[in-house]
């Protein structure tokens, strides 16, 4: 999908260059340049045709669909294709279909019509960017009317309908903010918007409305139940954007600091020109104090990656060919013969997996066995220090350990015969798995729910990524927003996808034999293990090992410091 995003954004700029007939001076002076800053991700207004006199009612479909690439003032080009009363009630933000391939009209009648088409994805009214489920064609039903001689649409579905070669020249994505329970983390929410003259507007109202309904139950907002943007826009004069809202007290400091530093995160620096954000409660300006402390947005592992090596456990030294132990923890994590490891933050405990089970390990104390069921995967361990174990034949016997130990079953969001992995977010807010379903592969994303005595939950609901082939093996948190699976083809070579929560995924071939992810802090620090204990990092279009000697039988995944 990336390459034929790719493909329609350079054709969109060659026809915007030949347009405006660009040429290169051969003769005349050589003066100075204009040393104007340019915008290094500049967005293109896609121009697209009205309807044509006389148009078949097939035509004037056509052309409406073709008119979505066209969002500017409101849709106006597509709203000509309407009907007059149709135009002011269709409403454009309400949804977006995603396709691929050709659309199929059926003319069921002379004022009526189906188009079929094949979605990949679909976009809520809150620019939630969600993978469908089936790629089975769905009918789009239309009905037409005359108007003044000339065929009108004067019934169509709710939203545009897109492809996907042009959804990414529309739509942009922009990540929302919220908090983790604690208030120490800023969660990113990522959404699709179209209309760059309105986006700020689209941001607000979204971050009003609340987060993503799978995200909800794991993070929390600063704005009241009931606060409404008013007026119902975010105008920007300069690079000052104007929040003014109103349906609230606000008489507590700390949750108008909270909304603040929200919209600052999801519009400064996110939105084009927009330096600054003022906030305005119930007519009144503020002049918001900076949130004390410090909340992180992309909190980050130590940069070397953690391995065992069949006698040591620590950090992989700089050279790739020795390790440096971890004080007061190494040592205890090598009396277990681990098979399979997570750090826990700062480094001051481990969630091992070994031949009696898993075990927690704090530093400078003796292991404590957890679960002792057999065949479980390798653990997770989240930054409050609860473990994280299910077995591989049984993914929907999930159990989480507090630190003093006791168990709690957690009820799961998905199905499926067997799990190969699962990872928790480094804001402990969110629980990547791999789940294998006979030949299928699913690769799924739930929040995890805490409340004030420690009881936790995921959420009834698990965002669905992009679909896996291939016999499923690991996975892993790159950064806050995206996450990469590992699975391995029947010709011996693997699979590596690299996924945008509520974006785009991309895959290429990883090393062959590979069977354990790394995921450092970004996707360009992935790494994986082979089963020859072979670190490999990328290295341009390939892989390149990172350890010679020194053979590596797992690496461990870590939380932040």
């Amino acid at each position: 999908m990336r390459r034929r995003l790719f493909a329609a954004s350079v054709a969109i700029m060659s026809a915007v260059m030949l347009a405006g007939c660009v040429s290169i001076p051969s003769s005349g002076a050589v003066n100075a340049g204009n040393s104007a800053v340019v915008d290094e991700d500049p967005e293109f207004d896609i121009i697209a045709p009205g309807p044509i006199v006389d148009g078949t009612p097939e035509q004037i479909v056509q052309g409406f669909m073709d008119a979505a690439v066209s969002p500017g003032n409101n849709y106006r080009v597509a709203r000509q294709f309407l009907t007059p009363a149709f135009a002011d009630e269709w409403q454009a933000d309400a949804a977006a279909t995603i396709y691929t391939g050709a659309r199929r009209p059926i003319a069921i009648d002379e004022s009526s019509m189906i188009v079929e088409v094949t979605p990949v994805a679909s976009l809520t009214a809150g620019g939630q960017y969600a993978v469908t489920e089936s790629r089975a064609a769905i009918p789009l039903p239309y009905r037409l009317e005359q108007v003044d001689g000339q065929w009108r649409i004067s019934e169509a579905p709710p939203g545009v309908v897109i492809d996907e070669a042009n959804f990414a020249s529309v739509f942009r994505k922009h990540a929302l903010y919220y908090f983790d329970p604690e208030y120490r983390y800023l969660v990113p929410d990522v959404r699709w918007f179209a209309g760059r003259d309105s986006v700020q507007t689209s941001i607000v109202k979204a971050l009003l409305t609340g987060p993503a309904e799978w995200l909800a139950p794991g993070v929390v907002s600063a704005f009241p139940d009931g606060v409404r943007l008013d007026p119902d826009a975010v105008p920007v004069d300069g690079t000052v954007a104007s929040v003014d809202l109103s349906g609230a007290a606000f008489d507590d400091l700390l949750t108008v600091q909270r909304m603040q530093e929200q919209l600052d995160a999801s519009l400064v620096g996110k939105v084009r020109n927009v330096s600054r954000v003022t906030l305005s409660l119930n007519g009144l300006e503020q002049d918001v104090p900076d949130l004390p402390g410090q909340v992180v947005v992309n909190p980050r592992v130590a940069q070397r990656p953690v391995v065992y090596d069949g006698a040591s456990f620590g950090y992989l030294a700089t050279s790739g060919e020795s390790i440096d132990p971890i004080p007061g923890l190494s040592a205890e994590v090598e009396t277990l013969a681990p098979t399979g490891a997570a750090l826990g933050p700062d480094a001051e405990s481990a969630a091992v997996r070994s031949a009696g089970g898993v075990s927690l390990v704090l530093a400078g104390e003796a292991p404590v066995l957890l679960d002792p069921r057999a065949d479980l995967v390798v653990p997770a361990i989240d930054g409050a220090g609860y473990v994280w174990s299910v077995p591989r034949g049984s993914p929907d016997q999930l159990v989480v350990f507090a630190p003093d130990g006791t168990d709690q079953p957690l009820d799961v969001p998905w199905g499926g015969s067997s799990i190969a992995a699962i990872e928790v977010s480094r804001d402990s807010t969110r629980l990547i798995a791999l789940v294998g379903d006979g030949a299928r592969t699913q690769f799924v994303v739930a929040s995890i729910q805490r409340d004030t005595d420690g009881r936790i939950a995921l959420g009834p609901m698990a965002l669905r990524l992009d679909d896996t082939a291939g016999t499923p093996l690991d996975v892993a948190w790159l950064d806050a927003s995206n996450v990469a699976s590992l699975t391995a083809l029947p010709d011996g070579t693997t699979r590596l996808v690299t996924q945008e929560i509520g974006g785009f995924a991309s895959d290429r071939q990883g090393p062959d034999g590979g069977v354990l992810l790394d995921g450092g802090n970004s996707i360009t620090d992935i790494r994986v293990l082979t089963s020859a204990g072979a670190l490999n990092v990328r290295s341009g279009v390939g892989w390149q090992a990172r350890t010679s000697d020194l053979i590596v039988r797992f690496t461990a995944v870590q939380q932040p410091n």
